[in-house]
Formats: structure tokens, C-alpha cells, sequence
């Protein structure tokens, strides 16, 4: 997906905290009590959360108490849940503020921005250092590595470096960390399913891994099908950026994956779209869903088209994973055509049930499992010590994976989330 083509202005409305009692109290600190938790792990009834600072206190039973704080009833059948994570999204250099906020409303307290270059890096860099409380936390590739003409530059927007020789691996790699990069996004694709253009060599690619892994990075490789796949996992990536259209694939894909130890994108939202079947117009179409997503986005949000390749495989290749152990992360690839920030992860985790996972293990995949992936140890669970990055929902998602959708309140580092609706 290309970046900095959304250009949006948001009028924010300041809107209550309705389900707190009125006592007064720091803005950043408050008791969630009698509520179904799901830590990011496992789930358990009748639980408290004190939130002090910011930083989740305490999690206890119902007697664990903290008077002075203000109190906010779990009541019958809510269900609390750590921040989502989205796990691959493209930041826009124009509207930057809305897509951060639009993220926060749908319960998304981080998002993974999957490449930057140019005027976008410039400004995602500016929103991460600021870290507002009502937009959700970056973590960013920076600038990708792919070859000269290589995807994306067939976009129009060549304002990046490219390589084409193991020999400027190193190179590549030190610049990226200069320019503030927390991981590597490595482009080994030739979309020769739709287009050709250029590709990395193997020799490159597996340059360009070591020089990330010699600098502390991870690094992430986009892929379309299982023979690219298979070279990025053989030179050592940490994960797979997607999956991809097929309508059949290796009965060993799953093991050889866990063998390497990588984890796994799939961004089912595109996958879907690519072969005729968009998440899309049944997002905008749900009443829960539809009107947090600012007008200029919907539409984006629900387009469709016939679409050329298969998902037939995509069910085997979900339960292989699966069942070898293979960490799957949600990410939505927003803002591509179907999708859109924060509302689409709640497609990602529907899709992934459809596909053979169950309701936890769809919602360890935009929580604990992220924040694993990632190093992110200071969220991702709900434990004594971790940012209050939190969603309260009605109804169990543990059981039911679309009461995602049902949010009454979100809170970023323990400070309430404006959730404006628009017309």
C-alpha cells in the first residue's frame, strides 16, 4: 500500500466519561471493578484493575478496592481487554493526526507502520515523539529496503533509497537506524501475479538480515507467494509481513516456518480482497462500526472488486501455523483499499476465527502476542506494572470474536479516548 495519500481534517468533540461514578481524581487513574478480564493471555471472572498513573496498580478480585479512585462498573457481561495492537499499517503523511486518533476509537492503542519514507517519515517521526494520549503509539520501520523499480516505487513515490548489492547491506541498514527505523521492512515481491517489477537478489536479501540482526533489529519481510516465503525464511527473517493468494500450498509450510522461529502478518483483510471477497462493506455496514469512521475513509473502508487470485489455501495455511506454534500477529495493512485504521482489526481477528482460530488465540494475536513479537514489554497484558492501555467491551469476545465491536470505552495509558462519530 502506498503512503501519504490521505488528506483529512477532524474536528475533535470533547465528549464525557459516562460510565465513571463523579468523584473527583487524577484523569490518568481509576478502578475498573467486576468485569470478565482478558489479560492478553487467559481469561477470568469477576476481576478488579486499579489504574494509578497511568500504570496498571493492581488486578484482584472483587473485594480489592481503592476509594479514593473514581470507579467504573464492569457490570454484568462486560469484558476488559488490553490495547489492540494493529501489526501493519501505513501512516499517511497528511492526516496523520486523524488515522492516529480513528485508531484509538476503535480500541487500537499502537499501531506497527510498516514503511515510511521522505515527508511521511518526517512527519510519523514528529506524531512517535509526541505520543499524544488520544492517538494511538508508533512503532516504525522507516524507509524499506527493496530493489531499484522495485515495489513500491511503481506507486509513483520514489522519494527513498534503494539497493540492489549485498555489498551496501550494511550501509543500508546503518542509515536506517540513523533515521530512527526500530525494525527492518525488507520488499522481496516481483507482483508478478499482477505485474512484474524488480526484486531483491537472494544474496541481498540475506544481507540486508544479517545487517539488521548485527544491529539489534528484527526484520520483516513482505512476500505474495510460498516460494518467496520460503527464501526469506531460509535467510533468517524474524516474520512474514503477509501471507498470500493461493489455492494450494506446502503440507510442510506451517513446520518449516516454526523451525526457523518467525511469526506471521497475515493481514487477511487484503488477502481477502485480493481474491473477490472484502471485508469491507460489511464493516461500513455495521452500526457498531460505521459511525467512528470519519467520512472521507468510508468509502475507502468499503470498497470491493472481483478480484483475480484465490483464498483457497488460506484456512490450511492458518491451521498449520497454528498447530506448529508459529506466533500469529493481526495486522490490516490500512489504509489499502477495504480497510481502515483501527475499525479493520476487528475484521482481522473475525477472519482469523473464520479461518480455524479460536476467539483467545484471534485476541492474543492483537495483544500479548504483538507486544511479544515486537519487545514491547511495557503493554500487550493487563499485569501489575504495564500501561493502562485498555477496551472495555460489552459482551465476551473470548467466546463471541465480534463483541470486539461492541466498545463503550477505551483508554490510552490511562487517560479516556474521545470517541467522536460522524455524520
Amino acid at each position: 500500500m502506498s503512503f501519504g495519500r490521505c488528506l483529512l481534517v477532524v474536528l475533535l468533540l470533547a465528549l464525557d466519561w459516562p460510565m465513571a461514578k463523579a468523584q473527583d481524581g487524577p484523569q490518568d487513574s481509576f478502578v475498573v471493578s467486576n468485569v470478565r478480564l482478558f489479560d492478553g493471555e487467559r481469561v477470568q471472572e469477576r476481576r478488579t484493575v486499579i489504574v494509578v498513573g497511568g500504570v496498571i496498580e493492581q488486578v484482584g478480585g472483587p473485594n480489592l478496592r481503592a476509594d479514593a479512585l473514581p470507579i467504573v462498573d464492569g457490570e454484568e457481561g462486560r469484558t476488559l481487554l488490553p490495547g489492540f495492537i494493529d501489526s501493519h499499517v501505513h501512516l499517511p503523511a497528511f492526516g496523520t493526526d486523524a488515522a492516529l486518533s480513528q485508531n484509538t476509537r476503535f480500541g487500537v492503542t499502537t499501531v506497527i507502520d510498516m514503511f515510511s519514507a521522505g515527508i511521511t517519515l518526517d512527519v510519523i517521526r514528529d506524531f512517535k515523539a509526541q505520543d499524544d494520549p488520544q492517538h494511538a503509539s508508533i512503532v516504525m520501520s522507516g524507509t524499506g529496503a527493496t530493489a531499484t523499480g522495485g515495489h513500491p516505487s511503481q506507486m509513483g513515490n520514489v522519494d527513498f533509497p534503494m539497493i540492489d548489492e549485498p555489498q551496501r547491506a550494511q550501509e543500508f541498514v546503518n542509515a536506517r537506524v540513523s533515521e530512527g527505523s526500530e525494525f527492518l521492512k525488507v520488499i522481496y515481491d516481483d507482483l508478478a501475479a499482477r505485474q512484474v517489477v524488480p526484486m531483491l537478489d537472494r544474496e541481498t536479501l540475506t544481507a540486508l538480515v544479517e545487517a539488521a540482526h548485527s544491529g539489534g533489529l528484527l526484520a520483516i519481510a513482505h512476500v505474495s507467494t510460498e516460494a518467496q516465503a520460503r527464501d526469506v525464511i531460509e535467510a533468517g527473517v524474524d516474520g512474514l509481513a503477509h501471507l498470500f493468494n493461493t489455492d494450494d500450498v506446502s503440507a510442510d509450510f506451517g513446520a518449516v516456518a516454526a523451525r526457523h522461529d518467525i511469526f506471521v502478518i497475515p493481514t487477511l483483510s487484503v488477502v481477502h480482497l485480493i481474491c473477490g471477497r472484502s471485508d469491507g462493506p460489511g464493516l461500513v455496514a455495521d452500526e457498531r462500526i460505521a459511525p467512528y469512521i470519519a467520512a472521507p475513509w468510508r468509502e475507502n473502508a468499503g470498497y470491493s472488486f472481483e478480484g483475480g487470485l484465490s483464498c483457497d489455501a488460506i484456512g490450511s495455511m492458518i491451521r498449520q501455523l497454528v498447530d506448529a506454534g508459529v506466533p500469529i500477529l493481526a495486522g490490516t495493512d490500512s489504509p489499502t483499499p477495504g480497510t481502515t485504521y483501527g475499525a479493520s482489526v476487528h475484521t482481522e481477528v473475525a477472519d482469523m476465527v473464520e479461518h480455524g482460530m479460536v476467539p483467545i488465540e484471534a485476541l492474543v494475536s492483537a495483544t500479548s502476542a504483538p507486544a511479544r513479537a515486537f519487545g514491547l514489554n511495557d503493554r500487550g497484558l493487563i499485569r501489575p506494572g504495564m500501561r493502562a492501555d485498555l477496551v472495555l467491551v460489552e459482551g465476551d469476545p473470548t467466546e463471541t470474536i465480534t463483541d470486539t465491536r461492541n466498545i463503550v470505552a477505551v483508554w490510552k495509558r490511562g487517560v479516556a479516548i474521545e470517541r467522536q462519530q460522524f455524520e
